[in-house]
């Protein structure tokens, strides 16, 4: 005898069909969601790595007073606080000690720093600062900027001694387009020399200065290939140029 279902009951047997059917279909919809790859996101777990500064093609520098020095490890205090400077038998070290006009002699190297840093290229130089240096196989180096690297700041004029006349040094060097130039620098009382001579690790010691040029490792200590030590003048360091050493 064939089962007769009343009205309500036939709408709720519907009912019950059409929620299941419903759950099928959306644990469908979630299992095909599911299979697809997570995005990366970014979180604290994720591995991360401390990146040499911008400059890290051997622009980065330092200066400071040196505290200490152990085998290869040298540690300052700079401006910006303790600083680590790893040097090797490889980096060129260099020592920087008073001197006066006489020691500016035809041949050698000559950095003048002028009492204005934009005076124009070409023009006469008033210099506040001289830095001598022997010619190396008869030139002199110019500033060591990375192939296709430009400068940041204005260079100071340089060059190679062609003669001295009382208080004017007329040097011989290029221009920035590499063309042949030829500079004179005023001198007066007031001006200061230094002297740059080749030197050994034995130089570098507790209580000096010391300019390094070189590149930031991860750990931020300045890997150097070139070193310049001179003398604090009462505890603390002298001008040393800015950011253009004197090469």
């Amino acid at each position: 005898m064939p089962v007769t279902l009343s009205t309500s009951r036939q709408s709720r047997v519907a009912l019950l069909a059409l929620t299941g059917a419903t759950a099928v279909s959306l644990a469908a919809c979630g299992s095909s969601t599911e299979t697809k790859p997570a995005p990366a996101t970014s979180s604290g777990s994720a591995p991360t790595s401390s990146t040499p500064s911008a400059s890290g093609k051997g622009r980065d520098w330092v200066k400071g007073l040196i505290d200490s020095v152990s085998g290869g490890t040298i540690q300052i205090t700079a401006k910006s606080g303790p600083t680590t400077v790893d040097f090797t038998p490889a980096t060129a070290i260099s020592e920087i000690t008073p001197a006066q006009l006489t020691d500016v002699t035809v041949g050698s190297c000559v950095w003048a720093h002028p009492d204005h840093a934009d005076a124009p290229a070409g023009s006469p130089v008033n210099a506040r600062r001289v830095q001598i240096s022997a010619a190396v196989d008869g030139k002199c180096p110019g500033p060591a900027h990375p192939a296709g690297d430009k400068p940041h700041h204005q260079v100071p004029p340089h060059g190679q001694v062609a003669s001295v006349a009382g208080n004017t040094i007329t040097l011989n060097g290029t221009d920035a387009q590499g063309n042949p130039s030829s500079t004179t620098v005023n001198v007066t009382d007031t001006t200061k020399y230094t002297k740059k001579t080749a030197a050994d690790a034995h130089v570098i010691a507790q209580g000096k200065c010391l300019v390094a040029h070189g590149t930031r490792d991860n750990s931020n200590a300045l890997q150097a290939n070139r070193i310049d030590v001179q003398d604090a003048v009462n505890g603390s360091c002298p001008e040393h140029g800015g950011k253009h050493h004197d090469r």
